[in-house]
């Protein structure tokens, strides 16, 4: 998918969203990332964290759009051998929207999700070479991902769901699956 095709669907999404009846409301959310397939090899299985900010717009009927800004990190993660070591770092910051469909029909309670996000992964590694020195070095790189999942908005305020997304860098997939609560203001 090329900049323009996003930047058309961004556009589409912002005027659909645009025309809901009520004004939009700002969250935040936390919560914890479960590395998947190659991901759980490049962090050696360590849980990872994430914080974010979202606005969402409810569009009635029990349909929502839900822009996000998403931050996830993962713990160091650190090879010992013969007196080296190699220590590895994963991050990943998203920009993307989800599209909510609350099976009430109203906003609160049981609902499905699915997203798309543009992805910026990075991977930061310092190498130490026993009394030789050390060093360091980082490599970036942008994708797509996408994310399907539910959840459960317990009132106005607070809600919680569970994304399984699905994600390329580099030469392997880097899926996780993230458990998050949401509060909205």
């Amino acid at each position: 998918m090329n900049l323009r095709a996003l930047t058309l669907i961004a556009a589409t999404l912002a005027g659909t969203a645009l025309s809901a009846q009520e004004g939009p409301r700002f969250g935040l959310q936390a919560g914890i990332n479960l590395p998947q397939s190659d991901l759980k090899d490049a962090v050696d299985s360590k849980v990872g964290f994430n914080l974010g900010a979202q606005v969402t717009f409810d569009l009635r009927g029990g349909h929502m759009l839900r822009p996000r800004l998403d931050y996830t990190w993962f713990p160091e993660y650190t090879e010992t051998f013969a007196g080296d070591s190699i220590g590895t770092t994963f991050t990943r910051t998203s920009l993307g929207v989800d599209y909510l469909y609350f099976v009430e029909g109203k906003p609160q309670g049981f609902y499905l999700t699915g997203g798309i996000a543009a992805v910026q992964w990075k991977v930061d590694v310092n190498v130490t070479l026993g009394g030789f020195g050390s060093g360091s070095d980082s490599e970036t790189t942008n994708k797509l991902a996408l994310a399907a999942g539910a959840g459960y908005q317990f009132n106005k305020t607070v809600g919680a769901d569970l994304r399984y997304i699905k994600g390329k860098a580099w030469e392997g997939d880097l899926d996780l699956i993230q458990a998050g609560v949401n509060v909205r203001f």
